[in-house]
């Protein structure tokens, strides 16, 4: 696959990890009207242009994950996400293009159509599954991984959401990338930033290219996962992991000796985090999600009850509050790719028993996906 030669970091470091050429760049940042508050423009980043292959957020990280140790070999990779988790899907596409497989460790969630699609794309592209049915059954999917149901040849892991400290220099790039489009003048200085938190990767990874742009802006990280999963400290220790490998790529002196915090603070860059639109848990839809998916799909964004509906509810919420001034960039890192043409017939013959009995016993399988 193709390196990338330059781009946003290179001023910044003197010996820049190797990044892969996946994403189309930069994506496109548009005016939403239709989600304006009294006296507040909102602008949406559009992640959903991202890639062909499989579009959003997730293609940012791949980028610098797969062209750097210890995924750049033609082992498989081993992770861990939801049945209809989009990190998994990305990867296992990503992958399949490489000539190489997906071992995931995978939890049931609530068998909306959106995560069926998901799951029947992932299983039709390759991917092997170790399934639980909660997450905090997990590790026994990784006992069952490297014991009784071992695979011919196990995978090289990575950490859910692909959220390493290389793999996050992908949103940091995004940072930089946004303020470029700010001094280009596609959009005003925003005041204010919303943008979904799974593992926090890509929240920490804007905050660090804004700061490093110089450009002040307040975050709300707004999370899909109840608080004993993400929370403050899941943030800061994506920020500093991610920092420890811009000092570790020759990150210039002056920026490395100020540390993660300093940097943000130098630059007037905050963040805070906000747990109210998860609802009864991850992956459950709400009825605030679900009306912010509808309203975004009549304007033509595609959104999902997971992770990004869940986000604007949270936008919507505080400019219904007044909570928040202007301008506000809604960073929608949702896939719009169509999967339809993936699902191959007869995919949910390659489920764990387990899992399709449980999926069949709840009716996701009369869900239309095609």
């Amino acid at each position: 696959m193709e390196l990338r030669r330059e781009h946003h970091l290179s001023p910044f470091l003197s010996a820049p990890p190797r990044r892969l050429a996946l994403a189309s760049l930069p994506t496109p940042v548009e005016p939403a009207p239709w989600i304006d508050g009294a006296g507040v423009q909102v602008f949406v980043k559009r992640e959903d242009r991202t890639n062909p292959i499989y579009a959003g957020g997730k293609v940012r990280k791949l980028e610098w994950l797969l062209a750097n140790p210890p995924y750049d070999d033609a082992r498989p990779i081993v992770s861990v996400g939801g049945i209809g988790s989009h990190h998994l899907l990305a990867v296992a596409l990503f992958l399949r293009a490489q000539g190489r497989a997906l071992h995931a460790w995978c939890f049931d969630q609530v068998p909306t159509k959106h995560t069926m699609q998901d799951l029947a794309a992932l299983v039709s592209c390759g991917a092997q599954l170790w399934s639980v049915k909660t997450r905090l059954r997990l590790p026994l999917a990784a006992l069952a991984y490297y014991t009784w149901a071992r695979p011919a040849q196990t995978g090289v892991y990575m950490p859910p959401g692909g959220t390493t400290g290389i793999g996050c220099l992908g949103f940091v790039e995004a940072g930089l990338e946004l303020a470029q489009q700010v001094a280009q003048g596609v959009l005003p200085a925003p005041a204010a930033l919303y943008i979904t938190g799974g593992t926090c990767g890509s929240s920490a990874g804007v905050a660090l290219g804004l700061a490093l742009a110089g450009l002040p802006v307040r975050l709300r990280v707004v999370s899909a996962l109840e608080p004993l999963y993400v929370n403050d400290g899941t943030f800061r220790r994506a920020l500093t992991a991610t920092f420890r490998v811009l000092a570790g790529a020759g990150l210039r002196g002056d920026l490395a000796a100020l540390g993660p915090a300093g940097l943000l603070a130098r630059a007037g860059v905050t963040w805070s985090m906000d747990h109210a639109q998860v609802g009864p848990g991850y992956a459950v839809p709400t009825p605030a999600g679900e009306a912010a998916v509808a309203l975004a799909a009549g304007a033509g964004l595609p959104l999902e009850t997971t992770y990004t509906g869940k986000c604007l509810a949270a936008l919507r919420s505080d400019l219904a509050a007044g909570a928040v001034q202007g301008p506000v960039v809604f960073w929608s890192t949702q896939a719009a790719t169509d999967l339809r043409p993936l699902i191959e017939p007869g995919w949910q013959e390659r489920l764990p028993d387990r899992l399709r009995r449980r999926l069949a016993a709840r009716g996701a399988f009369e869900l239309p996906l095609t």
